[in-house]
């Protein structure tokens, strides 16, 4: 009995479980492939790797639509595979870098949707049209495979397959080829959906804290606003209470002194009066530079109302109390206020209270009686004469 028949039908048999073994492998080996947070040409050059690792072939590329044209994406070749280039992530520059749609073999596959199987590239016209200006030499080309890249019935590019010799592609390499395609087509289309929502939630995580930050800088100024005086800049009372209050504090705690100044502009109704209150402002506004010149860091100094500003001393006695009032005192009266060509000179009276060694009560009543200390001191010194610093301590018994 002849058995070469059967022998020969085995060996086809065996050759055509071994190719659906190596397609079945390529299709594995692209589903296990990571696609989140890639591009489009990172996705397609692991996909290509994939195929060229199951399938006999030279060479694959794709080409996607980019803005009416195919334009090549990812390349790879045996010679990328062995390590015979110096740049394998790269592969061999394609032949050639764009189609038009329509135009050879890759651009009928875009056009028609169906795959084009060029058994003979060198006697086929449809691969001729793509070689002009190519050389003989450096088409090696016997086999091409083109066959479109589609997710939902929409066409996003084409999957090129070549071998050196002709005849080489068999119809079942053929239809794996359409199942690695379509299979490639929904990766894309996923991998784009998912960058698109990444980029989507990077953009409205950067919108949200961008908002929340626009919201914690718009709640700081009104923070500042509630406790900035407008005209001033300084201070206002709502933060000079709890402020000086926790200075008296520490005061009290270690054993410090711990004084108060009250100051009042002279004759400030007449100057509103006489040169208008846009000039009182300007005033108001100069005083309080004046002000901040004299204190230090750790003073307390606020807008008390109107024309009145209070200073919380920390860390000082009396002696240093007026002192500091004496200083405010020269620096108003020797500055001349120019203000719109015309020239004003003001004056202050300022008055002086300070922590008694033997108080020990709550700090919130001590800084109301410093408070109301200062203000007698104040309107004592108005009283006789003005441009005055009155200590409380000192002038206590004239009242």
């Amino acid at each position: 009995m002849d058995t070469a028949p059967f022998i020969e039908t085995f060996r086809e048999l065996n050759d055509s479980f071994l190719k659906l073994i190596d397609s079945l492998s390529a299709l594995r080996g692209l589903s296990a492939l990571r696609v989140y947070g890639q591009s489009d040409s990172q996705l397609l050059g692991s996909a290509l790797d994939v195929l060229m690792q199951n399938q006999d072939m030279e060479r694959c590329s794709v080409y996607l639509l980019r803005d009416g044209k195919l334009v090549n994406a990812a390349g790879l070749d045996w010679a990328d595979m062995i390590g015979l280039t110096q740049e394998r992530s790269s592969g061999h520059a394609p032949l050639f870098a764009s189609f038009e749609v329509g135009e050879g073999l890759v651009g009928m596959a875009a056009q028609t949707g169906l795959l084009q199987h060029s058994r003979n590239c060198e006697n086929d016209p449809r691969f001729a049209r793509n070689c002009r200006g190519i050389s003989p030499a450096a088409m090696t080309i016997g086999s091409l495979i083109s066959l479109p890249i589609k997710a939902s019935g929409e066409v996003l590019g084409v999957l090129n397959v070549s071998h050196p010799h002709a005849e080489f592609f068999t119809e079942a390499q053929e239809r794996s080829l359409v199942i690695f395609a379509n299979f490639l087509g929904q990766m894309l289309v996923n991998n784009r959906l998912l960058n698109s929502m990444e980029n989507m939630v990077r953009e409205r995580t950067r919108q949200l804290e961008q908002a929340l930050a626009d919201a914690e800088a718009l709640k700081r100024r009104y923070a500042e606003l509630s406790v900035i005086d407008e005209l001033t800049g300084l201070h206002n009372r709502r933060f000079f209470f709890p402020e000086s209050r926790s200075a008296l504090a520490r005061s009290l705690r270690y054993k410090k002194g711990f004084c108060l100044l009250l100051l009042d502009i002279d004759h400030f109704k007449g100057i509103n009066d006489v040169h208008g209150h846009n000039l009182g402002d300007e005033v108001l506004r100069r005083c309080a530079e004046l002000l901040r010149q004299q204190v230090r860091e750790v003073d307390v100094l606020a807008r008390f109302g109107g024309e009145e500003f209070i200073i919380a001393v920390p860390d000082t006695e009396l002696e240093g109390a007026k002192q500091l009032a004496e200083r405010i005192r020269a620096a108003v009266k020797d500055t001349e206020f120019n203000i719109d060509g015309r020239r004003i000179k003001v004056t202050v009276s300022i008055g002086i209270a300070c922590l008694l060694a033997q108080d020990k009560a709550d700090a919130q009543i001590i800084l109301e009686r410093l408070i109301s200390e200062a203000d007698q001191a104040l309107y004592f010194g108005k009283h006789n004469g003005r441009d005055k610093a009155c200590a409380y301590p000192e002038i206590a018994c004239f009242l």
